[in-house]
């Protein structure tokens, strides 16, 4: 089983939400996926995407116009267990100018995200460049930087004339009687959250369970994907049923308990484990058997699949014979008496009988006494 820690690909979500305060800023919220090669057998877990859990990073957004940079920060985070950072874009160490600087006058502008993962020690890498439009607050720039908003539950409560870059908050907005923060773009109100190029994001949804789900998805497509905090986990419509890293399947002696993919299970297919004399195999902490009818595990010289056998059919034997004298009974075995049961004894090819006086002598049966160069056969199993 191998666990690569490179990563190679993150996929992020980007939401912006004004706030109003001593620092201005936006929400940035981002799932950081584990994409480089994990090989574990009967588990495809490259498709899956792992999310990046408990790991130190650091985020630097650089936010520039059409011609030039207007400024740069960094932020150093640790992502959550689920792959999860949450922050506020205007709150990091500035690398370049201030927040404050950044002339939100209502134009389109572009985030530009890195990101360095600590411990690979391969420096920033560039993940996406995204369009965005915010404006702290209505009028000048420099002026009442806590200035309220105006909230209405309709743009007919509202009389102009408007200045560009005029915000409110609308109660009731969209065909989901939704609140919004609403600009004044010089034309016409339109949301600050809307999402002004779908196509270069990782776009994921977060619902609270599976009816908010099916709630937000109405025309499902193959790869919507979704965050559930049900199930705490990341779900993938695959064109019939919403797949989760929760619910993967392991197989051929792998199981999955506790969202983790475990060692134990049934072989559905033949399965080879290569050995060399630098990756060898071995177990540690086997109990010691004591039990006769115990099987022994053995091997195929051939083909190295692993068999058992009856430990009864691995006993070897030593032998010894002896020339008797005349009326001799006792005699010395050849090894050790641990069990009589393993002993046999023949006088002149015949087996007779015999008693165990101490661990290393038998004394034959009477009516066996022995005779001149009589050949006593002693055979013991080990």
């Amino acid at each position: 089983m191998k666990f690569s820690h490179k990563i190679r690909l993150f996929l992020f979500l980007l939401t912006n939400t004004l706030l109003f305060g001593q620092t201005p800023g936006f929400n940035y919220q981002a799932l950081i996926l584990n994409n480089e090669e994990i090989q574990i057998p009967g588990t495809n877990v490259l498709e899956n995407k792992v999310p990046l859990g408990l790991e130190e990073i650091t985020l630097r957004f650089t936010i520039t116009n059409e011609t030039s940079v207007e400024y740069i920060e960094e932020h150093t985070i640790s992502t959550d267990e689920n792959g999860m950072v949450s922050l506020i874009v205007g709150e990091g160490i500035p690398i370049s100018n201030t927040f404050y600087d950044i002339n939100w006058d209502g134009k389109l502008k572009y985030l530009n995200v890195e990101l360095n993962i600590l411990n690979n020690n391969d420096g920033f890498v560039f993940l996406d460049s995204q369009k965005i439009l915010y404006i702290p607050q209505p009028g000048n720039r420099n002026e009442n930087r806590n200035g309220n908003i105006k909230i209405v539950s309709s743009l007919g409560d509202l009389s102009p004339p408007y200045q560009l870059g005029d915000i409110i908050w609308l109660t009731d907005y969209g065909i989901n009687n939704s609140p919004s923060l609403m600009i004044w773009n010089d034309i016409k109100w339109t949301p600050i959250n809307n999402d002004f190029d779908p196509t270069n994001e990782f776009g994921l949804i977060v619902v609270g369970n599976d009816s908010f789900r099916d709630a937000q998805f109405k025309n499902l497509v193959i790869g919507d994907q979704v965050w559930n905090q049900a199930c705490n986990c990341l779900e993938v419509y695959d064109g019939t049923q919403w797949v989760s890293l929760r619910n993967m399947k392991a197989e051929n002696g792998l199981y999955t308990g506790d969202n983790k993919v475990k060692l134990g299970g049934i072989l559905i297919e033949p399965t080879l484990i290569t050995t060399s004399a630098t990756n060898t195999f071995a177990f540690a902490g086997l109990q010691e058997s004591t039990n006769t009818e115990d099987q022994i595990v053995v091997m195929n010289k051939s083909t190295g699949v692993l068999k058992q056998k009856p430990s009864s059919t691995l006993h070897q034997k030593k032998q010894v014979i002896i020339i008797a004298s005349d009326g001799q009974l006792e005699f010395t075995t050849p090894l050790n008496i641990t069990n009589s049961d393993k002993i046999d004894v023949f006088r002149n090819g015949v087996r007779i009988n015999f008693i165990a006086i101490n661990n290393t002598t038998i004394k034959l049966e009477q009516e066996a006494k022995c005779y001149q160069d009589d050949k006593v056969r002693i055979v013991q199993l080990y």
